[in-house]
């Protein structure tokens, strides 16, 4: 399903005191969902655990694109597109639908990346 959200809040805080989360928390015909969080990512001193994807950075940047601003604080209140299975957020895009932030796509490619590159690393004498 997909349907046009607001943006209600941004929030960036810590998991366990070992690592740091954020997300969007959106309103969607009265419905409040969230999209991240540390169910979907953490990161820590070093992106995570040692050596991941810098998955903090890229969900902030990413978020930012969709909503074309400039700035974090500036997120709370876009509207964006969302899609929903399962009650579940799993991607946002524009409102015309040209800009899509699939979490779980982008950062299981970013993983793969570097499972890929360590794999290579590895082979090498």
């Amino acid at each position: 399903m997909m349907e046009i959200g607001t943006i209600k809040a941004v929030h960036i805080y810590t998991h366990r005191r070992l690592y740091v989360a954020a997300e969007l928390e959106l309103n969607v015909k009265g419905v409040r969902y969230t999209f991240g969080g540390h169910e979907e990512f953490l990161s820590g001193i070093n992106g995570g655990e040692p050596a991941d994807p810098p998955f903090l950075g890229r969900f902030l940047f990413r978020c930012m694109q969709v909503c074309r601003v400039d700035n974090w604080d500036e997120l709370k209140s876009s509207k964006v597109l969302v899609e929903i299975h399962h009650g579940k957020v799993v991607a946002i895009a524009d409102v015309a639908g040209n800009n899509w932030f699939h979490l779980a796509k982008e950062f299981g490619a970013m993983s793969l990346e570097k499972e890929q590159i360590e794999t290579g690393t590895k082979e090498k004498p």
